[in-house]
């Protein structure tokens, strides 16, 4: 039976073998190759192009398998008529009405390797694209193989817009009236700063990634030069850009450019090697927005919603002071304009906000397909629509959960520029809305290479000089001028919101910077205001509620708590100074503590001594007030102390703010006293008590004594009397002494008898 029972469990462990790949089954869905688009020639077909459409790019096999006989062609779909037609060819492989021949790209492609693709497709003729009017064409890149051991299937794929404005021979389209079009450019990047440079400590980074982003070929890097290369102050395409700022990124860049620290794994800190890059990221980014827009995002690109609905009106308030940042490092006057994350606010009273504001559609109650600007009901605040069709254009993660948390685009990023040329120029032409600018919003954390935003700004130059748009700055309308309407904030959007918790462990932080600030002033003989101390620690809480942490609370908390060490090495920097043996003997009664207080901050800090009560010591606290600490200094102060009674006592002494703040640790001190000090004059008032009291006792019970004696004795002459009468009556001679003993007498009755 034994066997038997074995056998049967062999047979199915052999069974269920085959089951255990299933994972790799499931990835083997995804396609095994990937096509990465670098180059559309035209990207804006028009009068005087070529008479064909040349894509360039890389296919790379990401599988373990060679994949054989790869081909390639390009479809087309019909032309987009309506906004949710191009909203979906955005989104989903499009209905395509033309199949060329298949083109050879390679007769095989071993595992993880990438060849370059040029395909070359007709814009009219057999075998073409066969265009026949102009109009915004949805195309379909579609690589085919076979896979080793499979059968031949599509293994990679890339879809975009391509804007028609002329067919080969035909006449332009030209609408009536341009539409106006303007551009937001955002230099933002995720949080990286743990601590600032403060008080001597030195710019801490949590990883050394951003100094790739600021070199030649970062991302960053690429963003800034691409606008300079290909809109220069002054041109048509430069002025209708304006640069959405985060001021963090640039405090960021300016720490790294003065030497920094970076935290490692192990929580080391080694020297970061971005400090050449940022130098030159900042200098580019200064020559770039030089005469012209720039505005400041919320500090970190903060949740200032969710701020403001949990009550923290001044941090709301410090997150906006980010413009003067801007300025100072720049060297530029920042606009009054405001782009919250996801478009979209609560309530325009959660501070002072800028008097005009780029919202999304939904976060107004407009009517439908309307961009007109309109005024926010009740305020003196104007609210320009973003366009939603552009939005979607530039960022393929809009409407999905990461659409303000990742890079976007994700990997290949001129599909998504190409995607904005044919949006626009459909806005242009069958989708234009009356009166309004089209503003285009691309993704907060934009992921595009240098060539592809060249591509870009190159195409919105063509369809500017074709007519179809009018490159305008962003509007700042004057909001009595417009209709009012209200904010409807979106359901989606406060589902993100960094959770109250979080924020509520962002206020307690905030109170000890706050109180900081309250207890610091300005030394007289350095530059250096107290706001130069706490506003980095204030900025380091911001990083906790940045729109790179929405969705994602763990993120958030863990930024929070990195403010909170930061927050405390400052605090500590105004300290007691270890006590020399950290034992004092006491030979009298009276012995002063001398206590010293290093400040390494560049500012006066005032600071109150907090020691609790010690059973046998009194300790004087009181200095009539605050202590001023002088910047970068220390004094030293004589607590007067008495010792109550011999012993050994423990004594903490601690630094605080006025209002309670710790500052520094707490320092202990060991006092061994051999004095018996006030206790002697008490001994020696019990003892004379004692002494009196006991004399006292002594003659209350002689008093006693003689008293009984004499009671005693009167007793016994009581008695005599009675004895004298029976003595009598039996014959016995009396005593008359005896009854005269008893007789008062005075001296006129002496001479009676």
């Amino acid at each position: 039976m034994r066997f038997l029972l074995t056998a049967l469990v062999a047979v199915l462990l052999c069974a269920m073998v085959p089951l255990v790949p299933a994972p790799q089954a499931a990835a083997q869905g995804d396609p095994p190759t990937t096509l990465d688009v670098t180059k559309i020639t035209p990207s804006v077909v028009g009068p005087g192009s070529p008479g064909e459409v040349v894509i360039t790019g890389r296919l790379t096999n990401t599988s373990d398998q060679p994949i054989n006989n790869v081909e390639a062609r390009v479809q087309r779909g019909n032309a987009t008529t309506t906004e949710p037609a191009v909203q979906r060819a955005l989104r989903e492989d499009p209905a395509t009405v033309t199949e060329p021949a298949f083109t050879s790209v390679t007769a095989r492609l071993a595992p993880g390797q990438q060849i370059p693709v040029e395909l070359r497709i007709p814009l009219t003729g057999p075998n073409s694209l066969q265009l026949s009017q102009p109009g915004v064409y949805p195309l379909l890149v579609n690589v085919n193989g076979a896979p080793n051991g499979g059968g031949r299937a599509r293994i990679a794929q890339a879809q975009f817009l391509l804007p028609v404005l002329a067919t080969p021979g035909g006449e332009p389209v030209r609408p009536e009236q341009p539409t106006d079009t303007s551009m937001l450019v955002p230099i933002v990047d995720f949080p990286r700063l743990e601590r600032e440079a403060i008080g001597g400590m030195r710019a801490v980074l949590v990883d050394d990634q951003l100094s790739a982003s600021l070199a030649p070929g970062g991302r960053l890097y690429d963003l800034v030069q691409a606008v300079t290369d290909r809109a220069g102050p002054g041109s048509p395409v430069g002025n209708a850009l304006c640069f959405a700022v985060d001021p963090d990124l640039l405090v960021t860049a300016r720490a790294m450019q003065q030497g920094y620290l970076v935290r490692q794994p192990n929580n080391s800190l080694v020297e970061g090697i971005g400090a050449g890059a940022a130098g030159l990221w900042l200098s580019k980014l200064r020559e770039a927005t030089k005469g012209r827009c720039v505005t400041a995002l919320p500090y970190a690109d903060t949740d200032i919603v969710a701020l403001g609905r949990a009550g923290l009106p001044d941090v709301v308030k410090g997150a906006m002071d980010g413009t003067a940042l801007v300025r100072d490092i720049l060297n530029v006057e920042p606009r009054n304009l405001l782009w919250p994350m996801e478009g979209a606010l609560a309530d325009p009273a959660i501070g002072d906000l800028p008097r005009t504001e780029l919202l999304e559609p939904r976060a107004l109650n407009l009517p439908p397909g309307s961009l007109s600007p309109v005024r926010v009901r009740g305020q003196d605040m104007a609210a320009v629509p973003l366009d939603p069709l552009l939005t979607s254009a530039l960022d393929p993660l809009h409407d999905t959960e990461m659409k303000v948390t990742a890079l976007s685009p994700r990997e290949n990023g001129l599909p998504s520029a190409q995607n904005a040329l044919g949006a626009l120029a459909f806005r242009a032409t069958q989708g234009r809305v009356p009166d309004a600018t089209s503003v285009l919003a691309p993704p907060r954390r934009w992921n595009l290479r240098g060539d592809d935003l060249r591509a870009l700004l190159d195409g919105m130059q063509q369809l500017n000089e074709a007519g179809l748009i009018r490159l305008v700055p962003v509007p700042e309308p004057a909001p009595e001028t417009l209709p009012e309407a209200d904010l409807d904030y979106p359901v989606d959007a406060g589902s993100a919101e960094i959770p109250q918790p979080v924020l509520e462990q962002l206020a307690a932080q905030n109170f000890k910077v706050g109180d900081l600030f309250r207890s610091t002033a300005k030394d007289p003989a350095r530059q250096v205001y107290p706001a130069d101390v706490t506003t980095p620690l204030l900025s380091g809480l911001l990083r906790g509620a940045s729109s790179a942490w929405r969705g994602n609370p763990d993120a958030a908390r863990e930024w929070v708590d990195r403010a909170g060490v930061a927050i405390d090495d400052v605090l500590g920097q105004v300290r007691v100074e270890h006590f020399e043996g950290k034992v004092m003997r006491w030979d009298s009664a009276d012995s002063p503590i001398p206590v010293t207080v290093v400040n390494d901050l560049p500012v006066t800090v005032h600071v109150v001594f907090r020691i609790p009560p010690v059973p046998g010591v009194q300790i004087q606290q009181d200095f009539g007030g605050t202590l001023s600490i002088p910047a970068n200094g220390r004094r030293q102060f004589l607590l007067q102390a008495n010792a109550q009674r011999a012993g050994k006592f423990t004594i903490d002494v601690t630094t605080t703010t006025q209002a309670g703040t710790q500052l520094g640790t707490t320092k202990r001190l060991q006092i061994e006293s051999s004095n018996y000090g006030a206790l002697i004059p008490i001994l020696t008032g019990i003892a004379a008590a004692l002494l009196v009291l006991m004399s006292a006792m002594r003659i209350i019970k002689r008093a006693l004594a003689r008293r009984r004696r004499a009671e005693a004795a009167a007793a016994a002459d009581a008695a005599e009397p009675a004895e004298s009468t029976d003595a009598a009556a039996n014959g016995a001679p009396q005593d008359s002494t005896s009854e005269a003993a008893h007789i008062a007498t005075t001296d006129g009755d002496r001479n009676r008898n």
